[in-house]
């Protein structure tokens, strides 16, 4: 099984990450290509070009290709239209693999999904019955696991918790609904909150936020505040209502340490206690980092 290997693909909104997944479920050769682009073409004409560099490095037998894509998804059509990639409108990403990969096999699931797939699988999920699996990066996107089986609910898209809304008169999405969870939890909303209130920086990193929430500047710290509280209320509005016992969170927001983590459990504590059944709710930060995307994506051929 070990000279098996899937292409792993995990779409985000910064980076596209795209790497060899062997059948221990170890990542190879990964390469990231960024995002940001005017045309959706152009974009694609990168991450195929890293695909090719890749696959031209391996000599294994190529069994497929997993992707897994911040949404909406959708399966059926084999096509993406990601919110923050806007040049991505009913992309072919499924075709447009196939083609460049030479394979039959091209499996598309949300990338949170994908990341609570693997959780579950060989990460902090392994044993849990049923998980939310979370991921925190320029977007909020959520997979569930119910029964030891991931659910992907009627169209692909279940646990689209970044854009269910905590506050009917809240800001405005890049959705366009009002007071989605990504709106205040997500990284870039979360610097957009600092900067708004006193932060002053060149900089549109999140984790350049963080830095100086550690030195103790007011508007750094008060984004973190709002942003964590923000994911907290959206995670516990979501596990209340199916009972669920363990979340477990990745990307890259979640990197930042106890400078965000803190709060966050913080809040998390204070909206589960009026539940009056998560007093044993569990919160883990996801045990496979950066990769577990891209593992994830890789399982639904592996």
């Amino acid at each position: 099984m070990n000279n098996r290997l899937a292409l792993g693909v995990d779409v985000g909104a910064t980076k596209i990450a795209i790497a060899l997944v062997d059948g221990n479920y170890q990542v190879r050769n990964r390469v990231e290509v960024a995002s940001s682009a005017t045309d959706g073409f152009e974009l694609w004409g990168r991450v195929a070009s890293a695909t090719n560099d890749i696959l031209r490095k391996s000599e294994a037998t190529l069994i497929g290709v997993g992707i897994g894509s911040a949404g909406p998804i959708y399966p059926n059509a084999g096509t993406i239209s990601p919110v923050n990639i806007p040049v991505w409108r009913d992309f072919p990403i499924v075709e447009c693999f196939r083609e460049v990969a030479h394979v039959d096999r091209v499996s598309l699931h949300g990338d949170a999904m994908a990341l609570a797939h693997a959780e579950h699988k060989v990460g902090a999920g392994v044993g849990s019955k049923n998980m939310l699996g979370i991921v925190v990066s320029t977007g909020v996107g959520g997979g569930l696991i119910l029964n030891n089986q991931l659910f992907e609910g009627d169209t692909g898209n279940t646990s689209y918790i970044g854009h269910s809304s905590i506050n009917f008169q809240g800001i405005e999405c890049a959705c366009g609904r009002l007071g989605c969870v990504e709106a205040y939890a997500s990284g870039p909303n979360m610097v957009a909150f600092a900067k708004q209130n006193g932060w002053v920086s060149s900089s549109n990193s999140f984790i350049d936020v963080a830095a100086a929430a550690r030195t103790g500047d007011l508007a750094a710290l008060n984004a973190i505040e709002v942003g964590s509280k923000a994911l907290a209320v959206g995670m516990v509005n979501f596990v209340e209502s199916l009972d669920i016992s363990h979340i477990v969170i990745g990307g890259g927001v979640a990197q930042a340490g106890e400078i965000y983590w803190n709060p966050l459990m913080k809040h998390i504590r204070a909206e589960a206690k009026y539940a009056g059944f998560l007093s044993d709710l569990k919160v883990s930060p996801a045990k496979l980092s950066l990769d577990a995307g891209l593992i994830g994506a890789a399982l639904g051929v592996l």
